[in-house]
């Protein structure tokens, strides 16, 4: 079964951070949803939200990059122009 989880790249030297992984991209849209209304990220302002990169992971094997995502504010928007296959491939992602 895949797992997803993702990290956030803030615009600046905010620097990034991580979600919890979950069974579902939709869940993580719920999860930074939750965390921005309840204000557990004050200091990092959701419209500073340079991209996001939503990985895919399986039990035994490194995960990949599943795509990249924008955040509208409310759910998580695939970026089509940045095709993930080939940043797995320069990365080593792929097997």
């Amino acid at each position: 079964m895949a797992r997803y989880s993702a990290q956030i790249y803030m615009h600046g030297s905010q620097g990034q951070w991580l979600t919890p992984i979950y069974s579902r991209i939709s869940d993580i849209s719920r999860y930074l949803r939750r965390a921005f209304d309840a204000g557990l990220f004050t200091h990092r302002d959701e419209t500073n939200i340079k991209e996001i990169v939503v990985l895919k992971g399986a039990m035994r094997k490194m995960p990949t990059i599943h795509g990249y995502y924008d955040w509208d504010g409310n759910k998580l928007k695939l970026d089509k122009s940045k095709p993930a296959f080939i940043h797995n491939i320069l990365y080593g992602l792929e097997s």
